[in-house]
């Protein structure tokens, strides 16, 4: 499937090969979309305050356009729940466990 795909991330996004090389780099587009968080002070817990937080809504996300993926934060996939948003999957790892970059992307439903 030919797409055109979008990086809505502040870092680039690597996608690594089946054979442990670079396949794609995006590079952030500039535009980074971020959820509302909604925040309520429920109680603590030996002095320390203990908050319920939710996802609220998604902003600066860019409308749906045909044949166009955007890639997202987790955080954002799961507010908007829109078929054309991805997220980084199967994380490639160095030995100090710092990401390298994904083997795949997927979509949050």
């Amino acid at each position: 499937m030919k797409a055109r795909i979008i990086n809505l991330t502040p870092h680039p996004v690597t996608v690594v090969s089946q054979d442990g090389g670079t396949a794609h780099v995006f590079m952030p587009s500039g535009t980074v979309p971020r959820c509302r968080e909604d925040v309520v002070i429920i109680g603590d817990l030996d002095g320390i305050p203990l908050v319920r937080k939710s996802l609220g809504q998604v902003e600066n996300l860019p409308d749906p356009q045909e044949g166009v993926y955007y890639i997202v934060s987790l955080a954002v996939a799961q507010a908007a729940r829109r078929p054309d948003l991805l997220v980084p999957d199967d994380m490639v790892r160095d030995e100090q466990g710092r990401i390298l970059g994904c083997r795949r992307f997927a979509v949050v439903v």
